[in-house]
């Protein structure tokens, strides 16, 4: 009984793909390993297809099958080389593994199948694959390592050239704007002026109009076979001057040569900046274009219409009619019908009119008063009295000259009104009367020793003076209607009422004023002569005309109750008169010529 119970038979198990045999003990029979499917079993290096007896000195291996299914790799270069893939159709491998035991007489050795896929190549021969296809530069490694961490069927992206950074052409650079979307002004205080658009773009003479920037070389980029991709050339533009603007010597920039509406026309490689003189606004100035200022003339095909406004550097021509607007300009007008509207022509004349005069009276004073001062310094001498130049002058000042002040006063107040009349002076004259302040208003020539400064001042005044003296010379601008009806019409130069005629309007002429038609109702006043066609009315409307001295008043026919005045001299029509004409006789009285006119007749007939 002992011996049996210390037979125990041999046995063999499997632990981590490994086979392990214990011996029998006493006369057991050996432990048996029979191969199964899939399976290879090797003892002592004989590959064994039946049960076989095994001992612990035994050397035993087995190798469970591999299946696979070939996969591959393709690698495809675009046309242009700017891109590489890989076509990847994985490999699939089937293996077959013994699962562990436990130790047992006879060992079955069953395989059980795992199935994976995997990258046809390895990582090296697949760059070396690569490689042979010429794909050298740009190879996404991101893409690469994932295919072997995460093996995957299908067309990958491998390499990617880079594109050459383009080049930066030659570009001009406008310095005003080529779109006309007029937007309401809204003032500080918040409030919105639907009339001022700033619809039309201009500019003044001597502004930068464009500027030429030189194109910039772009930077090489590579294909996948590592050959450099160069980008095109900067493409040229040819900056050109057209009318009324000039080309800087170097060809880079363009200003304006006169004030007006910049134009730029683009062809081909070309640019072209030109600046129209004139402002042509086909149809009528509303609210769809808002109001009107340019530096320069200004043609309007239709009408000015209600509350909108004109102002322009230069002649002002309107085919239609202007009501109740106001047009300004620097130039002449020319209109089809006037309104209840305000018409200037020719700029503030009237104000470099009164800055004229109170220059002049004060270069007077100033250069008599100069003149003075030495033989009052001479005078003193002979006393043994010693006078200095600048005390000499303010003595005469005090004495004789007491209006130097008052006039520099009143000089200081002209030029401070400026804005008051929209103008803007030159800083020079400002400058120029500041000076004249200092000296004779805060009694700063006081300090001086001599009188280099009030010759200084002398100077800029007469040149100030000069400068005056050509504005006004050349502001004489004219206005022409066929019709006038309740309105302000002011011309530095001629007015001409070619129609119907003006009806309670005021007329004011730095010229003469020629009415073809009738004058009823308001206000003449020019500084040359009046030709009228008919004056008045038969139920005595007030209508007055007024003329320079020594210029005449011509009137073909006048009811009574117009008055005349020429100079200071007044006389009036008492009763109807026609070809009346004005003249001042010896005396200096004001005489009317005239035959009588009877209306009635004219109704008659």
């Amino acid at each position: 009984m002992e011996e049996n119970e210390t037979n125990e038979p041999g046995s063999a198990w499997v632990k981590a793909g490994k086979v392990y045999v214990r011996n029998p003990q006493g006369d057991a029979a050996l432990a048996n390993i029979i191969p199964g499917p899939r399976v290879r079993l090797y003892v002592n290096g004989a590959e064994k297809h039946e049960a076989t007896p095994v001992r612990e000195e035994d050397k035993i291996i087995i190798e469970p099958e591999v299946q696979e299914e070939p996969g591959r790799v393709a690698v495809m270069v675009a046309r242009n080389k700017s891109e590489a893939y890989l076509d990847v159709r994985l490999t699939k491998r089937t293996s077959y593994r013994i699962p562990d035991t436990d130790p047992q007489q006879s060992l079955v050795l069953e395989a059980e199948a795992v199935t994976e896929e995997v990258m046809p190549l390895e990582k090296e021969a697949l760059q070396r694959l690569l490689t042979e296809h010429n794909v050298t530069y740009g190879i996404i490694e991101e893409t690469l390592n994932s295919l072997y961490e995460r093996p995957a069927n299908g067309r990958f992206l491998i390499a990617e050239g880079t594109s050459p950074e383009p080049s930066i052409d030659e570009k001009v650079e406008l310095h005003f704007s080529l779109t006309e979307e007029g937007k309401p002004l809204i003032s500080e205080d918040g409030t919105v002026d639907y009339r001022d658009l700033g619809l039309f773009s201009s500019v003044e003479a001597g502004s930068l109009l464009a500027t030429k920037h030189p194109g910039v070389p772009g930077k090489p980029g590579y294909r996948v076979n590592g050959e450099e991709v160069h980008p095109s050339p900067p493409k040229p533009v040819e900056l050109e001057a057209g009318h009324g603007a000039t080309l800087s010597d170097d060809g880079k920039s363009v200003t304006a040569a006169t004030s007006g509406r910049p134009i730029c026309r683009q062809s081909g490689g070309r640019c072209i900046i030109s600046v129209d003189p004139q402002l042509t606004i086909r149809g009528d100035v509303d609210l769809t274009t808002g109001n009107v200022k340019f530096p320069g003339p200004v043609k309007i095909t239709g009408n000015v219409r209600e509350a909108m406004k004109v102002e322009a550097a230069g002649d002002v021509s309107i085919g239609g009619e202007v009501a109740e607007a106001v047009i300004d300009a620097q130039g002449s007008v020319t209109a089809r019908s006037i309104i209840s509207s305000s018409i200037r022509a020719g700029g503030q004349r009237v104000y470099y009119e009164k800055l004229k005069g109170t220059v002049a009276e004060l270069v007077q004073l100033l250069v008599q008063a100069v003149k003075s001062v030495r033989p009052l310094m001479e005078h003193a001498a002979a006393r043994n009295e010693t006078l200095a130049p600048a005390a000499a002058l303010l003595l005469l000042i005090d004495q004789r000259f007491q209006r130097i002040p008052h006039i520099t006063k009143d000089l200081a107040e002209i030029v401070e009104s400026a804005p008051q009349f929209k103008i803007k002076l030159p800083s020079r004259f400002r400058d120029t009367v500041m000076s004249l302040k200092e000296m004779f208003l805060k009694l700063g020539i006081a300090t001086y020793g001599g009188l280099e400064p009030v010759k200084e001042a002398l100077e800029n005044l007469s040149q100030m003076q000069s400068e005056i003296s050509q504005l006004i010379s050349g502001a004489h601008a004219k206005v022409v209607a066929q019709y006038a009806l309740n309105s302000n019409i002011e011309a530095t130069g001629d007015i001409y009422i070619t129609g119907q005629g003006a009806f309670n309007s005021n007329l004011r002429a730095g010229g003469r004023v020629k009415i073809e038609g009738s004058l009823r109702g308001g206000e003449i006043e020019a500084q040359d002569s009046v030709s009228i066609g008919k004056a008045g009315s038969d139920i005595g409307v007030k209508t007055i005309i007024k003329v320079a001295r020594k210029k005449k008043i011509a009137i073909k026919k006048s009811y009574p109750g117009v008055i005349l005045y020429v100079g200071k001299q007044v006389a009036e029509i008492t009763k109807p008169q026609r070809e009346i004409e004005t003249y001042i006789d010896d005396e200096g009285r004001l005489e009317i010529f005239a035959i009588s006119w009877d209306p009635g007749e004219e109704r008659q007939d």
